[in-house]
């Protein structure tokens, strides 16, 4: 469910870098970010993890939390 309204804002947002990742296929990695629970995104500002979104969320409710992070 989560996937489209990211495709969405990964158009929208060029100054942002969306990236996906298969935690079946990378189980080591969300384990290292304490990753519980799918979907989760990580918001990441100059190599740091300075968010982190856990559930479903809208593509309005994402893109004020993203707004937050961005230069204008």
């Amino acid at each position: 469910m989560q996937s489209p309204v990211v495709e969405q804002l990964a158009e929208e947002m060029d100054s942002v870098t969306f990236n996906k990742m298969d935690v079946d296929a990378n189980p080591n990695t969300p384990q290292s970010f304490g990753i519980m629970s799918i979907p989760t995104l990580l918001v990441k500002k100059d190599g740091e993890v300075v968010d982190s979104i856990v559930g479903y969320h809208s593509k309005d409710q994402l893109k004020k939390i993203l707004d937050q992070y961005v230069e204008a």
